[in-house]
């Protein structure tokens, strides 16, 4: 549904990536990247590359690091931000109509656990 709501920007499902960009305050490392969104670097080099060449973040590299790239939101994915926050929140709203608020609480606490579980899980192997 998200897809459809912000065709117009199309990002193939990977809003969460530029969500989780502008809660950042400075530049993230592509591996701290990785970490924040819980996928494996590989995944996350390829949606990185995509989002740089769609011109919607910016990649520098550490000069005193090369093995380092900082990846942040560009100018114009900045302005997309606002609009992409209110259709989330318009998602939201549909998804959670007629839910008590305890139960939904139940729910994302257990969500919570079950996520990481399978973190830990991921980290055993």
């Amino acid at each position: 549904m998200l897809s459809k709501e912000l065709s117009v920007f199309k990002l193939d499902h990977h809003f969460e990536v530029l969500m989780v960009l502008a809660t950042q305050e400075t530049p993230v490392t592509q591996n701290k990247l990785t970490e924040l969104l819980q996928i494996d670097k590989s995944r996350t080099a390829v949606i990185v590359f995509d989002l740089e060449k769609r011109g919607l973040v910016q990649i520098k590299i550490n000069p005193n690091d090369r093995r380092q790239h900082y990846v942040s939101l560009s100018p114009s994915a900045l302005t997309s931000i606002p609009h992409i926050e209110v259709t989330i929140q318009k998602i939201n709203q549909l998804a959670e109509a007629g839910i008590e608020q305890q139960k939904l609480s139940t729910f994302f606490e257990v969500s919570q656990m079950i996520q990481q579980n399978l973190v830990r899980i991921g980290v055993k192997n």
